[in-house]
């Protein structure tokens, strides 16, 4: 069977585009602010745990780490403290957030990754909003290997339960890589 330069054409059009639908963006992790101290924590007010004046001038100084040419898109879970985090970037950039399930729930984080691939290529960026107890598996659901988790602050919780990060000056950033199989390398761990 002889092939045709039309069918090696089709082909290599096929090719491609599946190439650039599983181009991942370069990813931005970051933890909400600082919380106001106090906070009732029962009845499900949790969820709108407001944001300390620390934690305020905190989501300022992110914006300042951010400028419009360098996201694509902002994502927060839907807490209080993580919108509000993520408020004055999406100020800055004339960008709305959007609330993203996996930025507070794990079992979405595959299904959030598979569609960021979709609508976001390797030359974009977005940013995402969450949580501590979030966060290292947004990392790992990435391809952080565990040989790197010391390196990139994840703990084990007390109860040995959930892993954990500390603080709130880091931004993770997870970069886009053309292989499927990450390293240390491609997660980097910066204070701001």
């Amino acid at each position: 069977m002889k092939i045709t330069f039309h069918q090696i054409f089709f082909i290599a059009i096929l090719l491609i585009s599946a190439i650039a639908v599983h181009a991942q963006p370069t990813i931005y992790l970051v933890r909400h602010a600082e919380k106001l101290a106090g906070w009732p924590d029962g009845d499900g007010l949790d969820e709108f745990h407001p944001l300390s004046s620390e934690g305020a001038a905190r989501a300022k100084k992110l914006a300042g780490q951010f400028n419009a040419d360098s996201i694509a898109a902002i994502f927060s879970s839907r807490t209080t403290r993580a919108l509000h985090t993520a408020l004055p970037l999406s100020q800055k950039l004339k960008m709305p957030i959007e609330v993203a399930d996996a930025c507070m729930d794990t079992t979405a984080i595959a299904a959030f990754y598979k569609n960021l691939t979709r609508r976001f290529g390797a030359n974009q960026a977005v940013i995402l909003i969450s949580h501590s107890n979030i966060i290292p598996y947004l990392l790992i659901k990435a391809g952080l290997p565990q040989a790197c988790f010391q390196d990139i602050g994840i703990k084990v919780s007390a109860a040995n339960v959930w892993l954990l990060i500390e603080g709130y000056d880091n931004i993770w950033q997870v970069k886009k890589t053309d292989s499927h199989k990450k390293n240390c390398n491609d997660f980097v761990m910066k204070k701001y």
